[in-house]
C-alpha cells in the first residue's frame, strides 16, 4: 500500500474540487482502484458551505439554547439548522447528530478559515463524492474509491481520530458474522468498518492545525469495488439502537428515578 499526499492550494471560497485534484502539483495520474481520502472541510469550501456569522439571525430557540450552553447565538442558530438531532450539551458545546454521525456543534468548524466565518458540513456528502467518482470514470475510464473524512474526538479519549462522513465506490463495511476467530469461536456480531479505519489513516497523514493536507491518495489497496451508491444506512445505525446512546440514556433514567425516590 502506498500513501501519497496530494499537494493542493489552500482555499477559502468556492472552487472546482475535481479540477484541483486532477491538476495536483504532484502531477499524479490516477489509476484504477485508487482510493482518495478527501477532507470534508475541503469539499464543503468547494461547495460554498462557508457562512459569515455576522449574516446569521438567531431565532428564539437558538437564543434560549445559546444561554443554556454559553454559545454564540449566531453559531447556535447554525447548529439548530444543521442538526438532525440535538441530544444535550455542556459549556461551549452541543452534542448533535448530522448525516447519521454523532458530532459536537453539528460539525461546524471555525479553524483554518478567515476570522468571522465558519465551515458547515457538506449538504449531501454521499451525492457529492459519488458525482466526483463518476467524473473519473467518464473522463478516464477508471474506477476509483472515495472517502470523505473528518476528525473526531472519541468518548473518554484524548485527541482526535478520523471518521468517514461518507464513502463511495467500495464496500465500506466487512461483515464478519459467522466467521471464526483464532480459537474457533464463531463471531456473532462483529463487522469491520473499513471506511472509518482508512479515514483515521487519512486524518493522521493530513494533520491538524497548520499542517493540513486536504486530499490523500492511497494506491495498491485491496477493496471490493462497487458501482451502487452508498448511503447513511450502509454506514451507521439510528441513535435509538446505538449501544452508547442507549446506555447513557438508561443511565440517566436510573439516576433520575433514584433521585425521585429519595
Amino acid at each position: 500500500m502506498r500513501i501519497i499526499p496530494l499537494y493542493l492550494e489552500r482555499e477559502s471560497e468556492t472552487f472546482d474540487l475535481y479540477d484541483k485534484i486532477i491538476g495536483n502539483k504532484n502531477n499524479i495520474a490516477f489509476q484504477n482502484g485508487d482510493l482518495l481520502i478527501i477532507s470534508s472541510k475541503y469539499l464543503s469550501i468547494s461547495e460554498g458551505r462557508v457562512k459569515k456569522l455576522s449574516t446569521v439571525k438567531p431565532g428564539k430557540e437558538s437564543i434560549a439554547l445559546a444561554k443554556l450552553y454559553h454559545i454564540d447565538p449566531k453559531l447556535m442558530e447554525l447548529i439548530v439548522r444543521e442538526s438532525d438531532e440535538i441530544f444535550g450539551g455542556l459549556y461551549g458545546f452541543v452534542l448533535t447528530a448530522v448525516h447519521g454521525i454523532l458530532s459536537p456543534n453539528a460539525g461546524i468548524d471555525k479553524s483554518n478559515i478567515p476570522s468571522g466565518k465558519v465551515v458547515l458540513y457538506p449538504k449531501e456528502p454521499y451525492d457529492s463524492i459519488d458525482t466526483l467518482r463518476k467524473k473519473f470514470f467518464v473522463d478516464f475510464g477508471i474506477r476509483i474509491c472515495i472517502i470523505l473524512s473528518d476528525s473526531r474526538i472519541l468518548p473518554m479519549r484524548i485527541g482526535t481520530v478520523g471518521i468517514a462522513l461518507a464513502s463511495s465506490g467500495f464496500e465500506p463495511i466487512v461483515d464478519l458474522k459467522g466467521t471464526k476467530d483464532l480459537f474457533g469461536n464463531v463471531l456473532k456480531y462483529t463487522s469491520q468498518n473499513l471506511a472509518d479505519s482508512l479515514a483515521s489513516l487519512g486524518v493522521f497523514i493530513m494533520g491538524e492545525s497548520n499542517k493540513s493536507t486536504p486530499v490523500i491518495l492511497i494506491r495498491d489497496i485491496e477493496l471490493k469495488l462497487i458501482d451502487k451508491k452508498t448511503t447513511n444506512s450502509d454506514m451507521g445505525i439510528e441513535s435509538k439502537f446505538d449501544i452508547y446512546m442507549r446506555g447513557l440514556s438508561l443511565h440517566g433514567q436510573r439516576k433520575t428515578n433514584s433521585f425521585n425516590c429519595t
